[in-house]
This record gives C-alpha cells, sequence and structure tokens, in this order.
C-alpha cells in the first residue's frame, strides 16, 4: 500500500472535541482499511484567509493536524470524501509520498532505462559537432 501524508485543517473547538474529531477521523481511515503509522498536531494557529467549514460559519484560527498514512489508491478516495463530510473538518489534502528513487547505474547494478553510460569520446563528438553546425548557422546567417 502506498503511503500518504493526510493534512487536515479542523475547527478550532475545545480540547474534548478536538479529541473526537480525531477518533471520528482515524476511525473512517481504518474502516477504509488504512493504516495510521504517525499523528503529528501542529497546534492551533491563524488561518492564511478566511475558510469556511461545511457548515457555513468562517473560521480565522483552526487545528493542523499531519496524519502519515498506508493505504489502497481506490480506498484513499473514498477515505478522504468521507473525512470531508465531517462537519467539523474545514480542510483535507493527501499527498502521496514517493519511495526514494536510487539510480541504477549508481547502486551496483546493471544500467537499465535507458541509462547507459557514453564514453567520454562519443561525448566529446557530439559536443564538436554540435558546436561545429551551431557556428556554421551564424556563418551563414552573417553572409
Amino acid at each position: 500500500m502506498p503511503s500518504y501524508e493526510v493534512s487536515i485543517i479542523a475547527k478550532s473547538l475545545a480540547k474534548t472535541e478536538t479529541v473526537q474529531v480525531l477518533k471520528r477521523v482515524c476511525q473512517t481511515i481504518w474502516n477504509g482499511e488504512g493504516v495510521i503509522k504517525r499523528v503529528e498536531h501542529l497546534g492551533v494557529r491563524d488561518t492564511p484567509y478566511k475558510m469556511s467549514s461545511p457548515d457555513g460559519q468562517r473560521w480565522t484560527q483552526a487545528r493542523y493536524v499531519l496524519l502519515d498514512v498506508d493505504m489502497s489508491i481506490p480506498n484513499s478516495r473514498t477515505i478522504l470524501s468521507e473525512v470531508r463530510k465531517d462537519f467539523d473538518v474545514i480542510r483535507t489534502n493527501a499527498i502521496r509520498l514517493d519511495q526514494s528513487f536510487i539510480r541504477p547505474c549508481t547502486s551496483g547494478r546493471e544500467c537499465e532505462f535507458g541509462e547507459i553510460s557514453i564514453d567520454e569520446t562519443k561525448r566529446k563528438n557530439w559536443k564538436r559537432n554540435k558546436l561545429k553546425k551551431t557556428y556554421m548557422r551564424t556563418q551563414n546567417r552573417e553572409k
């Protein structure tokens, strides 16, 4: 399952109500067969602009929470749509975390995916031919 970083902007409510909101969000993720690896509460902050919650209230301060979640791609859409329906959640966004890419030629394995090493003589010849062509074009323009 791919990993996602889910950011949640929730209403700036009392502590007990905020806990209930996070429990509902986590329960929605668990019901959608997602695995929560980490929860990070970033605190109450001013929003960059006035944000409206689904019930129409405007908020200038909100609680920011980050979740690291493993969930399948088809389930991620349904889970996020369910989280967005919660009236205490103002905004939700999920970003897929890519695994770090290791180039095949630098890891000691055989070169793949067009990463064939080019020897220096071919590179120098290509560069010399390219410079020669551009020089000839400039000479023709001057005439």
